[in-house]
């Protein structure tokens, strides 16, 4: 038998909105903010598509405090900024049709990641890299609460870590706006300020994210169930399965059977109100 969690107000709103009936014994008041149903009850057999169906919150009821984790790891595109760097880059030289047509034939399976990034990066070659700073200055944003949630992690002592298949370039910029211990990327590759086209070392793909994690677990001596892995999309699938607790940050739907608690609304508020519940618990 599994129990979850829902908070108070969207249980009361998905009830009166539509009309729904229930028995208020299969229903357990927890807090003010939070209440609980499980697997075995009539709501969740009858109203848990319905839920997932209108984008309301209900979480796996994991009963752990975040002082019984020891490192969360994030991915960064579309997780801790609401950008997709690659996009803001498209936008800035005028190449977005040409990476769209790449993404596309991603997307549909004509091309790996790894293609995919040499492909994007080749069309890089030549931009002088101050340009980036454009990017960084007037359309890199973060997303809502997520300083909040690196300083409420950081008073329980986990290691932060970025993942990202993005580029160092960018990356490095949030890890110090977030003051994040550690960031892994991709490295553009630069000769006298200009890019070349092409990247320096290992791609970070799906397999690479997930050795990381392995890497850092073991050179830290954590265990894989001390770990929280945050992210938005497939190429985090591998990343989850390292991890004690997944989690998808307004991701792609094809992660909600993969991770432990998927968020729909209010980014990283919700996870704040959630460990804050566990903590008073």
């Amino acid at each position: 038998m599994q129990k979850f969690l829902i908070f108070r107000d969207d249980f009361e709103e998905f009830i009166n909105k539509n009309h729904v009936s229930f028995d208020q014994s299969e229903i357990s008041v927890l807090s003010s903010d939070f209440l609980s149903f499980d697997s075995t009850s009539r709501f969740y057999n009858e109203y848990s598509g319905m839920l997932k169906k209108l984008n309301i919150q209900f979480f796996n009821d994991i009963n752990k405090t975040l002082s019984n984790y020891k490192m969360l790891v994030c991915d960064m595109d579309s997780t801790l900024i609401q950008n997709e760097c690659i996009d803001e880059i498209a936008d800035l030289i005028n190449l977005k049709k040409e990476i769209a047509e790449i993404t596309e034939q991603t997307m549909m399976g004509h091309l790996s990641f790894d293609e995919s990034i040499k492909k994007r990066v080749s069309l890089l070659k030549g931009i002088n890299v101050s340009a980036f700073e454009k990017i960084i200055n007037e359309k890199i944003k973060l997303q809502p609460y997520v300083m909040e949630w690196i300083d409420y992690v950081k008073k329980f002592n986990l290691k932060t870590i970025i993942v990202s298949g993005g580029f160092t370039y960018f990356v490095e910029f949030v890890r110090n706006a977030l003051k994040m211990d550690h960031a892994y990327a991709n490295e553009l590759q630069i000769v006298d300020g200009v890019l070349t086209g092409k990247l320096n070392g290992d791609i970070i793909n799906a397999e690479k994210k997930a050795n990381i994690i392995k890497a850092l677990s073991h050179q830290f001596g954590f265990k894989s169930d001390e770990v929280i892995s945050i992210g938005d999309g497939a190429n985090d699938l591998l990343m989850f399965k390292e991890s004690g607790l997944s989690i998808s940050m307004h991701g792609k739907p094809i992660l909600n059977d993969f991770v432990d608690w998927t968020v729909r609304q209010n980014y990283f508020l919700t996870l704040i109100k959630l460990f804050e519940f566990y903590e008073s618990r």
